[in-house]
């Protein structure tokens, strides 16, 4: 057996004990200390164990974590990521990477496919992916309870002030949910889409941009409606099918770390790989305190293909996390403490400033004087890798020569 001895916020001597014969080993400290020499070395490509990856990006799911932590691997590999071309967006949803009709076309390939995409983007199947990306791309996502994603969007666009200053309350809100967006939240134009009928943020957001055939089940169809309709019942199924035939791995928001260290192994990559902050995420205020029953019931009501998806993907992220064979815990313990020493190395001792940004309060992580100075800790603090103007200069360079199009007719 292996025994800890200690907190894991420190790094201790730990004991094996094998058929009654004691070997004490630095283990925990051993791979830390290398994982962190590793990490040190962000600009060298390797050119070993390259993979090409498509996030499905669920709003307010983890997902800027997990599109920093792709925007590392691939600057260390030389990959080609999937970028709007415009500087003024860094997400094409509600279209996918085959729309025409985007008004923000993507950086040409050269008719090349892209290695990543780590963008706001609407999955709309794996035979379509393929138009756009290599066959053989690593397809995960990841996904959140509807209920807290629904109390994150909510806060970080800070739609509770805009309801509050015309007397709605949240309750208000759940009850019809649809109507309130529409009335009180303006889309930006390039979320308007003619003949489309998408409905951004408060509808199955996470269904939306998995590729939910919203032009088949419209938007405001709750769980009574549905439960009532066979069709809808059919289509449904035949979409989680979809989802659950064509997503290799989902990371869970509610255990992110643990789905980072299965990912980690199963994908095999290295610890620094996958070391990360949180980072674009809102400060908590009271608007996040627990909902009643009769609330979180509502919400599922006018959520329900977003809590069926979760449902599905908790399922086969359970199926996933009981095949392992190795120490999970083990695997949770080394990210832990590799997190915590990159963070003595690259964070001030408070770790975060909050800022008043456009949407509401949010973590700025703060770098310390040493980390100001590293590159690798510029780029695991940054809020997220694909908003930076370098990765498009990076992009452009290497396609200056292309003509500006979009390779496929959209749908």
């Amino acid at each position: 057996m292996v025994l800890f001895i200690g907190n894991t916020g420190t790094y201790e001597d730990v004991t094996e004990i094998v058929f009654g014969n004691t070997t004490t080993r630095n283990l925990a400290k051993t791979e830390v200390e290398s994982e962190f020499k590793s990490f040190l070395q962000c600009e060298k490509s390797t050119g070993e164990n390259i993979q090409n990856f498509y996030l499905i990006k669920s709003y307010k799911a983890a997902s800027s974590t997990l599109s920093n932590v792709l925007y590392r691997y691939g600057l260390k590999h030389g990959l080609s990521f999937v970028e709007p071309y415009s500087l003024k967006t860094n997400q094409i949803f509600p279209f996918s990477h085959l729309d025409t009709v985007s008004k923000y076309p993507l950086i040409p390939s050269c008719g090349k496919t892209y290695n990543l995409s780590t963008i706001h983007s609407r999955y709309e199947g794996k035979e379509l992916l393929e138009k756009t990306m290599p066959k053989g791309t690593r397809i995960f996502a990841s996904v959140r309870n509807p209920i807290s994603q629904l109390q994150s969007s909510y806060n970080y666009l800070r739609f509770g002030d805009t309801l509050k200053k015309n007397g709605i309350t949240f309750d208000h809100f759940i009850e019809s949910p649809l109507e309130y967006s529409r009335k009180y939240l303006d889309f930006p134009n390039e979320m308007k889409v003619q003949n489309r009928p998408l409905n951004l943020v408060f509808w199955n957001q996470q269904s939306q941009v998995f590729g939910l055939y919203d032009y088949k089940i419209p938007a405001g169809v709750g769980r009574k409606q549905i439960l009532e309709n066979v069709i809808y019942q059919q289509e449904i199924d035949k979409f989680l099918e979809r989802v659950d035939r064509e997503v290799e791995f989902v990371f869970i928001a509610e255990h992110f770390i643990e789905s980072m260290a299965i990912f980690r192994k199963m994908f095999q990559l290295d610890y620094s790989d996958v070391a990360h902050f949180q980072i674009n995420s809102a400060v908590k205020n009271n608007s996040k305190d627990e909902l009643t029953e009769q609330q979180q019931d509502l919400i599922i009501e006018w959520s329900y293909i977003d809590w069926l998806l979760y449902q599905r993907m908790l399922d086969k992220f359970g199926s996933i996390k009981s095949s392992l064979k190795y120490d999970l815990s083990h695997e949770v313990d080394i990210l832990e403490r590799l997190n915590s020493r990159i963070s003595q190395l690259c964070l001030t001792s408070r770790q975060y400033k909050t800022l008043k940004s456009a949407f509401c309060q949010v973590r700025k992580l703060e770098l310390s004087e040493e980390g100001e100075n590293n590159v690798c800790c510029q780029r695991i603090a940054e809020g997220e890798g694909i908003f930076n103007k370098s990765l498009k200069d990076i992009m452009k360079k290497r396609f200056d020569n292309c003509t500006l199009h979009i390779p496929y007719t959209g749908i």
